[in-house]
């Protein structure tokens, strides 16, 4: 972005203000799935994505400690591709990406505990014809904190679906990570100046402990 883009940019308004957190946070962590993580899928392999897995296992090690909240989703097809929308026409290797095979399986670098949640997505944002939202209500959480890939993709999908339904969002900067530098940059700046708040883990971390404490 030139300068001139720049300045248009912050005189339009955009990034004014932060949304904070609120009184009660969950962590998203959205397809950290085999298809995104490993080198062996052909959507997989991304040194951003590597880095962003190892860097969400730190913050939910942390979060764990302080009972927070995780939801895991993951994204899984119909061997028929029936439930795939238009995506055959878009990403046709999202087609390998079936129900029951290991490419729908979380990241082994991650655990997954029995009192997490996990929800299978067929579309990017998290919230689109899945619990995630009648969950998050149930449990009155108004603090979404995001993680996952791609940012560019169901990142974003996520983010602004978050926003839109009146959560404080939060994306998790070191905890996101896509196929390419440039788009992951691009929205995480767009992320911040419109949606949401961009946090580095140090931030995140010294504000769910600093909670814990004051409580």
């Amino acid at each position: 972005m030139s300068i001139e883009q720049f300045d248009a940019y912050q005189k339009a308004g955009y990034g004014e203000g932060n949304v904070g957190f609120g009184s009660k946070v969950a962590i998203l962590v959205v397809d950290f799935q085999k298809a995104f993580t490993d080198s062996e899928s052909p959507l997989g392999g991304s040194p951003l994505i590597t880095a962003a897995v190892t860097k969400t296992k730190e913050l939910l090690s942390i979060a764990r400690e302080v009972d927070i909240s995780i939801v895991f989703t993951v994204v899984g097809y119909r061997e028929d591709q029936q439930d795939m929308g238009l995506w055959p026409l878009k990403v046709k290797t999202l087609s390998t990406v079936q129900l029951g095979s290991k490419w729908v399986e979380i990241d082994d670098e991650l655990e997954v505990l029995e009192k997490d949640i996990a929800l299978t997505k067929k579309m990017p944002s998290a919230f689109f014809n899945t619990d995630l939202i009648n969950i998050l209500i149930r449990q009155q959480i108004d603090t979404v904190i995001i993680t996952g890939c791609t940012t560019s993709g169901c990142i974003r999908a996520t983010a602004v679906d978050s926003f839109s339904y009146g959560f404080r969002t939060i994306v998790a900067e070191e905890c996101v990570g896509d196929q390419g530098l440039e788009p992951h940059r691009a929205n995480l700046f767009d992320i911040k100046n419109r949606y949401g708040d961009v946090l580095s883990n140090k931030e995140i971390i010294n504000h769910l402990t600093r909670k814990v404490i004051n409580q």
